[in-house]
């Protein structure tokens, strides 16, 4: 069995951005704990199901760009706890390419 650490491919960057949430029910905003190019965690949030699906806005730091894309609950560590991760599902080539930058530079 695999496990969720096992299934990550991109490097994940331990840093906290405030991103919004959006579901069917409204919005809610977040912290992220780690960052990735291919998602996002959030060691905090009440989670929503594994599958739900989500849109997420949000700035990286040093930057005016807001990056908007559609997302997926892909891992829900304790359904009785916070935290949850989610999966980048339509991110745009500028936007990855801002995301890998600004991972590999170390948040900076």
């Amino acid at each position: 069995m695999t496990d969720s650490f096992e299934r990550r491919k991109a490097i994940r960057l331990p840093v906290v951005i405030p991103i919004e949430v959006r579901d069917a029910r409204g919005f809610s905003l977040h912290s992220s704990s780690d960052l990735s190019v291919g998602g996002v965690y959030f060691d905090r949030a009440i989670p929503h199901p594994v599958g739900s699906k989500v849109e997420l806005s949000f700035s990286l730091p040093g930057t005016d760009r807001t990056i908007v894309c559609a997302g997926e609950v892909v891992n829900v560590p304790d359904a009785h706890k916070y935290g949850m991760g989610v999966h980048f599902l339509d991110l745009q080539p500028e936007d990855e390419a801002g995301l890998i930058q600004f991972i590999s530079g170390g948040g900076q």
